[in-house]
């Protein structure tokens, strides 16, 4: 944009102008003559910064133009980049207290770049409270433990509510009695999922043997062999083969060596009168 100040005599532009229109060449002549465009040249005398190239091919127009004029040239790239810095303040500087504003230039795409992370906070900002909803609808019906990097066991819960520990990081889902997805997610070692154990409640698992299952505070086993997935069993349930002791006696399956151990507790006559009850003697 040019700048109308007739007003003042003094800034570089205005010099340029009046040593050419002394030696009556037009703007056109010295374009020619230093091979740059006419419209530049007039630019330069109006000090029109938004209709020049770069401020390096600038203040070279202007070393040439002044020395082809018969100026200082030094001195005119000074005063050129100067006066148009603050060309709003030209004839001021002898004023006292004066001192100039400073331009403030944004770069190019400032505001794009502005606009675009504006809608990208705004974008986390809805993903974020959605999140967070989703979890807080999910947490009435379930809970998830906090993780820990050493495996403990859950803290004591109600007698008839379930809680499946990871004892290793797997991906689990789980599935309400209508198959609706509750969770679908990596537990991490030592995190838990709480729920009551009739819900009718299914899981899926990358890794069943990196699950265990409790009761109440008790100890119900692992839920498959270690690298073995598991699709839609319904919980709770645990294979005879993982149950843990505790398990086994709830379900009447004691392992071998406790029949053993408490059949040598067993007074001799007690086993002999078991065995002749059992074959009616």
């Amino acid at each position: 944009m040019s700048l109308d100040l007739p007003e003042l005599k003094s800034h570089i532009g205005i010099r340029l102008r009046e040593a050419r229109e002394a030696q009556t060449l037009s703007p056109a002549c010295i374009g020619r003559e230093l091979k740059i465009q006419p419209n530049y040249i007039e630019a330069i005398e109006t000090l029109d910064r938004d209709a020049l190239p770069s401020i390096g091919y600038v203040l070279g127009y202007v070393r040439a133009y002044a020395k082809f004029v018969g100026l200082d040239a030094k001195a005119a790239v000074k005063d050129f980049k100067s006066d148009s810095e603050v060309p709003e303040n030209l004839g001021m500087r002898d004023r006292p207290h004066f001192v100039p504003k400073k331009q403030i230039r944004l770069p190019r795409g400032f505001f794009a770049a502005v606009t675009v992370m504006a809608c990208t906070g705004v974008l986390a900002f809805w993903y974020s409270s959605n999140t967070d909803a989703h979890s807080s609808a999910l947490s009435a019906m379930s809970e998830i433990g906090k993780s820990s990097d050493q495996v403990v066991k859950p803290a004591t819960i109600a007698a008839d509510r379930m809680s499946i520990q990871a004892i290793a990081p797997t991906w689990v889902e789980l599935k309400d009695k209508d198959g609706k997805v509750i969770i679908s997610r990596i537990l991490t070692t030592g995190e838990s999922w709480e729920a009551h154990q009739d819900d009718n409640i299914t899981l899926s698992a990358r890794d069943s043997g990196a699950l265990e299952l409790y009761i109440g505070k008790d100890l119900m086993g692992r839920l498959g062999v270690k690298g073995m997935p598991m699709t839609d069993i319904p919980m709770p349930a645990v294979p005879p083969d993982f149950m843990s002791d505790y398990a086994r006696e709830l379900a009447g399956l004691l392992p071998r060596e406790r029949i053993d151990l408490e059949a040598e507790m067993t007074p001799s006559n007690e086993v002999s009168t078991a065995h002749e009850t059992k074959n009616g003697l």
